[in-house]
């Protein structure tokens, strides 16, 4: 099953120790500045924050990533290169940016256990896990008893799972794109997780199959996470994330073609403009809005 709060804990700590000390003589932002780039997680099959698409990266989560870039090179005075570093787990992800590896990885749920290794930027999105099931299983736990599910190992969806569904197996697969793959050939026929991952893939993986239930077994913020105790790329990261919030809210049509494309009208995901706004606005009234020429 899933690896417990206090095994991560234990692996990330012991990483930290490893690692991380011999990188605090330098800043983030000192070192983005020395190097001219800033690197960033990636991971295939993770729609609608990031997938593979020819010898780049995108989506919703890449889209947030090059707005921090911009801000960078705004701060540093010269043009910052967004380097995509793939990983092909979670705990590979939340190690890299813990340990300073990496700079920032957009896309990422919110927990309180990755909080104590990796700080959260404002979110960009709401989420929360639910599952793909067959027509007729409403998602319930009730109706998942003696079912066989998939998860992502280590995801805020496995942790879910594992606490409220004790009747059913779990599957544990490394990465999103696996968990996908499975689904798609038959190997399982319930898939957990992030409600938007699920909803941008499930039309190339289990067209014919639902996302339930309808309220979800949580609810969980997704934004980027940079390394702890990075002052000077947090107050630049939410900025830039902001900026991006800020103008999809005043109707820039760059902007809500940007967001859009990955969550809004049309897409998969297809949620309203309306309703993308509405989330927007109440993320920054937690601090500001911000005024943009």
């Amino acid at each position: 099953m899933a690896l417990r709060l206090t095994a991560l804990s234990g692996a990330l700590f012991s990483l930290a120790l490893g690692v991380l000390q011999p990188a605090m003589a330098e800043t983030v932002l000192e070192r983005i500045s020395r190097t001219g780039r800033v690197n960033t997680v990636v991971m295939n099959g993770d729609l609608p924050y990031t997938t593979q698409q020819g010898n780049g990266y995108v989506g919703l989560g890449m889209e947030f990533a090059k707005e921090i870039q911009k801000e960078l090179s705004d701060y540093t005075g010269k043009k910052v290169q967004l380097v995509a570093q793939p990983v092909d787990s979670i705990n590979q992800a939340i190690a890299a940016v813990a340990s300073g590896a990496v700079d920032v990885s957009c896309g990422a749920g919110f927990s309180w256990g990755r909080s104590m290794f990796v700080d959260y930027t404002l979110p960009f999105a709401l989420s929360g896990t639910r599952l793909i099931t067959p027509v007729g299983n409403d998602g319930t736990p009730a109706s998942l008893t003696g079912q066989t599910i998939g998860v992502v190992k280590n995801s805020v969806a496995a942790h879910a799972m594992e606490k409220t569904v004790s009747d059913a197996e779990l599957v544990l697969f490394e990465n999103p794109q696996a968990a996908l793959s499975a689904l798609k050939n038959g190997e399982i026929q319930f898939l957990a997780g992030d409600s938007l991952w699920l909803l941008a893939n499930r039309s190339a993986v289990d067209p014919a199959g639902n996302v339930t239930p309808t309220v979800p077994y949580n609810r969980s913020a997704v934004g980027c996470i940079i390394p702890e105790n990075s002052s000077g790329m947090m107050n630049l990261s939410n900025l830039a994330i902001g900026k991006l919030m800020q103008a999809y809210i005043n109707d820039d049509p760059k902007a809500q073609s940007r967001i859009n494309q990955w969550v809004g009208p049309g897409s998969d995901v297809n949620l309203s403009e309306a309703d993308i706004k509405a989330y927007f606005t109440n993320v920054l009234l937690s601090a500001a809005l911000i005024g943009l020429p």
